[in-house]
């Protein structure tokens, strides 16, 4: 059974990965915000972010910094060029800003409304509900495609998993754990939904003052979960 598991988590990284790219549509600019969110979520713990959303940051951290070294006409410094990631402070997302990390996910896209907001935070609450009671079958509806066909792929080379399909695949990967690492982190609403296209990140608070963010993707007008567990935002 363990080398079973191995084999999940291999996928898991896989199908997490895809998701990476496909979220950034080829282009750099994105690839920091989607990697970042699902590279470290298949830990189970939701671990990772801040320094570790990737390398690359919001527009302004990349274009920031070139005119260091500029003097003006006066014989002085210009400004150094330093990028200011704390984003609109009548956004919701800028109470994720990490002064002087990656804020990439927390910049990501625009704000959505309250009502696309509110209509992740339903899917999410389902989600997180599911997984608490080792409903794997409704977890499987709430994820992305992404993921669902790479838990059926990994179930169908493994003798032990052929035939299980989603649910059983991630019952092994998810179900192995104590109850307590399944019991949601989400402590109140969506604070936050940044969205670009058909993909976004859900930004909150959780418990212990710990806040996390999830990738999101639309599939055929509706919003999935894109990933199996939150990531945290290190401060």
């Amino acid at each position: 059974m363990r080398g079973v598991r191995k084999l999940v988590l291999a996928l898991a990284l896989a199908a997490l990965f895809a998701f990476g790219l496909s979220a950034c549509g080829g282009g750099s600019d994105d690839s920091t915000s989607s990697s970042a969110a699902t590279a470290p979520a298949t830990s189970g713990g939701g671990q990772g972010s801040g320094g570790s959303q990737g390398s690359g940051g919001s527009d302004d951290q990349q274009q920031g910094g070139g005119d260091s070294n500029q003097q003006d006409d006066s014989g002085g410094e210009e400004d150094s060029g330093e990028s200011d990631d704390s984003g609109s402070s009548d956004e919701p997302s800028a109470d994720f800003i990490v002064p002087g990390g990656d804020n990439s996910v927390q910049t990501y896209g625009e704000e959505a409304d309250s009502g696309e907001r509110e209509e992740v935070e339903d899917l999410y609450v389902a989600y997180t509900d599911a997984r608490a009671k080792n409903d794997w079958s409704a977890l499987c509806k709430d994820l992305s495609k992404t993921i669902t066909v790479g838990m059926v792929k990994l179930g169908e080379q493994q003798p032990a998993l052929k035939g299980k399909g989603c649910a059983g695949v991630i019952k092994v990967f998810l179900g192995q754990g104590p109850a307590s690492s399944r019991v949601s982190t989400l402590d109140g609403p969506i604070a936050s939904f940044r969205v670009k296209g058909e993909h976004g990140f859900i930004l909150y608070h959780g418990s212990k003052g710990i806040d996390y963010f999830v990738p999101m993707v639309k599939e055929g007008g509706e919003w999935k979960v894109g990933a199996l567990s939150p990531a945290e935002i290190e401060r």
